[in-house]
């Protein structure tokens, strides 16, 4: 039996917290996960590159549908130049995945876990 469910690692990534203890800290910075989680010590980390890599679809697929595709839209609609939309793409692109970096973190965190539960030390059967 697990002692961290499914619809508890949801909720627990959905606010940045750890999947495995439910407590805040698992970002080193705006960009990082830590090693370790501070307070259970469940590695957090995967691989070299990890959950890092996986962020970048998600940055790829928000920013079409929220950008690409409404600064097209646009520029059919004769709202401003070509060279003038391509500039907001890139722009809102960048500034989209920057600030919404961390939330990509924990959804692919999320993912990963509630795909593979029983990967979570609160859920290993080796306690």
């Amino acid at each position: 039996m697990m002692k961290v469910e499914r619809g508890e690692i949801f909720s627990r990534e959905l606010t940045g917290r750890c999947p495995n203890c439910g407590q805040l800290g698992m970002f080193k910075n705006w960009l990082r996960l830590h090693k370790l989680c501070p307070n259970c010590g469940m590695v957090l980390e995967k691989e070299e590159s990890g959950f890092y890599v996986d962020t970048t679809s998600i940055g790829y697929v928000l920013s079409i549908i929220l950008v690409i595709i409404p600064v097209c839209i646009l520029v059919l609609m004769d709202m401003f130049r070509i060279w003038v939309g391509v500039g907001i793409g890139i722009v809102e692109s960048i500034l989209l995945c920057s600030l919404l970096y961390p939330l990509m973190l924990c959804w692919v965190t999320m993912l990963y876990y509630l795909v593979q539960a029983e990967e979570l030390p609160n859920n290993s059967t080796n306690q």
